[in-house]
Order: structure tokens, then sequence, then C-alpha cells
């Protein structure tokens, strides 16, 4: 049996403080060390197929994001194409700057999918569960379902196409038209399989008396020394990000032109903060790692 080490809050803060980085900042430096971070660790647990599969419903949500961007923002110096008016978007006007912004925001997507990923997979909805539902039980319900949900959707779509395939139905045959119609029939087996599955939640949770007096917990959190070296390394993280946030470092500004503190004080001072802070950011996966008992 593989487990963690660490208390069920010592796993539970480390997402939260990626989450915390990747809102406090749209540095595209601090994010894209960040997301190396987070591939590092979930490399180090094991946990990179599951990411790879919630990335096939995320690449195309992101690449959509980005062409809207692009699109329908007019704003920036740099000019990179002026073309046609169209219809509802107007005249075509491409800069830099909403490019750059929208890579950035589609940056910020992949670490938010990467930090979900990195919870679903070390930290079981059991610990997580009795953790917060000693606070809020039924928000710690709705939290962790919603947790799951992408994961599971893509490995019910994985399973469905493998099923659709073996009756005759290619899916990369055709152009793009007709490739998103093959996949139409997925929509709707994928709904029924969702609600077939929140019915089975739902009876569980009867079952096993959710809601109906007071909650009993079979099983005790213990802290180590393990925690204590985790925490230390999650109160320096949080340190650099505060006073990296105070002092602009990790302050960016799109319009009309790209200006970063690196363009004031050049660029070494901050590539060397930000890679003190993703060796902070990457020791609590070391520190947590994996282990096996017989």
């Amino acid at each position: 049996m593989r487990e963690l080490y660490g208390h069920a809050l010592t796993l539970l803060f480390y997402p939260f403080l990626l989450l915390m980085v990747s809102v406090l900042t749209f540095h595209p430096l601090y994010l894209g060390a960040e997301w190396v971070v987070l591939l590092f660790a979930l490399a180090l647990h094991g946990g990179l197929r599951t990411y790879a599969r919630t990335l096939k419903f995320a690449i195309p949500i992101l690449l959509l994001i980005l062409v809207i961007n692009v699109l329908l923002n007019k704003n920036g110096a740099t000019l990179l194409y002026k073309g046609p008016s169209v219809a509802v978007i107007g005249q075509l006007r491409i800069t830099g700057e909403a490019l750059a912004y929208g890579l950035v925001m589609g940056l910020r997507m992949l670490v938010f999918f990467g930090i979900f990923a990195l919870t679903l997979h070390w930290l079981s909805a059991d610990r997580a569960l009795e953790l917060s539902a000693k606070v809020a039980k039924k928000s710690a319900v709705t939290a962790m379902m919603t947790t799951r949900l992408i994961p599971y959707l893509s490995e019910q779509a994985e399973q469905i196409g493998d099923v659709l395939q073996t009756r005759g139905v290619r899916f990369n045959d055709g152009h793009v038209l007709r490739r998103l119609a093959a996949r139409r029939p997925m929509l709707g087996v994928l709904l029924i399989s969702a609600l077939e599955g929140s019915w089975q939640v739902a009876e569980a949770m009867e079952a096993r008396g959710f809601g109906q007096g007071k909650r009993s917990s079979y099983s005790r959190e213990r802290w180590g020394r393990r925690d204590v070296y985790t925490w230390s390394a999650f109160l320096a993280a949080i340190a650099l990000v505060v006073w990296s946030w105070t002092t602009a470092w990790t302050y960016i500004d799109y319009y009309p032109r790209i200006h970063t503190k690196m363009s004031e004080e050049g660029p070494w001072p901050t590539i060397l903060h930000a890679l003190v802070l993703s060796i902070a950011l990457a020791l609590p996966p070391v520190l947590l790692k994996k282990r096996r008992r017989h």
C-alpha cells in the first residue's frame, strides 16, 4: 500500500498555496515557474497521467479563450495585423499585447488545472472530507464533488470513446465539422453517465446516513516531523510571495505596452527571485513523497 507522509491539513494547504500564488500574479515568469513546479510534483507523485487526461478538455478551451481575446481585445500599441471590418467583431486589429495577455491567461488556466489534478491525486477525497467536514459539512461535500468533476468526465469520455470506436465510429476522419459530428453521440452518453453517477452518489450518501445526526470519525490525523519541515517551507514561500507582491516584483501591465519591473532593473533580479520561490514551492512535494508499506 502506498501512502503519503503528512497531516491532511498539510496536504490540503499546499494546493491552496499554489492557488494563492497563481491568483496574486499575472507575470508569465512566475506562472511559468509555478507550472514547472506543478509538473515536478505531479511527476514525483505519479499524477502526470491524470493531468494529461484533464488537458484533453482544457486545451481546446484555452485555445478558444486565446482566439476570443485576440479578436475582441483591440487594446495595445504593438500592431501585428490590421484587416477589414467583420460583422459583430468590427475591424480586425490584432496587437502583440492582446496576444501576450491571452497566452498568459492560458498559462494561468494550465496552472489551475494542474492544481486540481494534484489535489485529486495526492489527497484522497475521504481525508479531505474528514478534515473539512468538521467545519462545514455540506460545503465540504460540494467542494470535493466539484473538484472531482473534470477528471471524472475526462475518464468517462475516454471510456465512451473507446466503446464508440469499437462500434465503427471514426473520430479523426474527414473535415472538422465531420469530426465534431462524430463526437456528438458521446455527449448524450456522457450526460446519461453523469446523471447515473449522481444517483449512485446520492444513494451512497443516504445509505451512510449523511446529514442525520452528528458525524462520526473512524481515523485520526497525526502531526510529524515532516509536517514541521513542510510548514517551514510554506512559511518561506508565503513570505516570498508577500514580499514580491508588496515590492511589485510580480507586477506586470499589458496595456498600452507591456511593462514590468524587469524593464526597469534588468531581468536577473526577477529571474533569481522566481527561482528562489520555485525552490521553496518544490520542497513540500519532496518532503511529502510517497512511501510503500508492506
